[in-house]
């Protein structure tokens, strides 16, 4: 089953607040991507720009996180960035796919699938981590103050045992 190569846009008739919250989940997304320009991979100004200072980041399902101590709690836009940044030098590469998209104005909230395409390093076969987003954002959308992520436990743990180089098939 293949994945849409292209991110989903919003319908014709969306408000300018349903658009601009459309963008800037799509920024939350993409401000992930890899950039090999910088020393880290990964531009911490840019994951910084679409997140407001007082941003949040956890994760669920509640079981997967209560058996699952490094996902347990809340952390900051820098203790985010030191999330990541523990994981970059681990991978070759990633690639990012965004699948599906629901955009709640009401409510200032939207919900975004995306395929983490992964590739650790010294592996041969790239992990495809299959998320959920849940983003609330500021007064009139453009930046995240809340997310939580919701894994793929199984993609996480092939790519954790690839990461530490158990690249066995599996």
């Amino acid at each position: 089953m293949s994945s849409p190569q292209t991110t989903p846009s919003p319908p014709a008739t969306a408000s300018p607040l349903y658009k601009t919250m459309h963008a800037t989940a799509i920024e939350f997304i993409e401000s992930q991507t890899l950039d090999p320009t910088q020393p880290t991979r990964m531009s911490t100004s840019r994951i910084r720009a679409i997140r407001s200072p007082n941003f949040t980041h956890s994760w669920g399902h509640n079981y997967h996180v209560s058996i699952t101590p490094p996902l347990r709690g809340t952390l900051s836009v820098d203790d985010f960035i030191a999330h990541l940044e523990s994981m970059t030098p681990r991978l070759e590469s990633w690639d990012t796919i965004i699948t599906d998209m629901i955009v709640d104005e009401a409510k200032l909230s939207v919900v975004v699938r995306a395929s983490y395409h992964m590739h650790a390093k010294g592996a041969e076969e790239k992990v495809e981590n299959d998320l959920v987003w849940f983003l609330d954002m500021e007064q009139g959308g453009k930046r995240v103050q809340k997310g939580m992520e919701f894994i793929d436990a199984m993609a996480g743990a092939r790519l954790r045992e690839l990461m530490q180089g158990g690249g066995g098939k599996g």
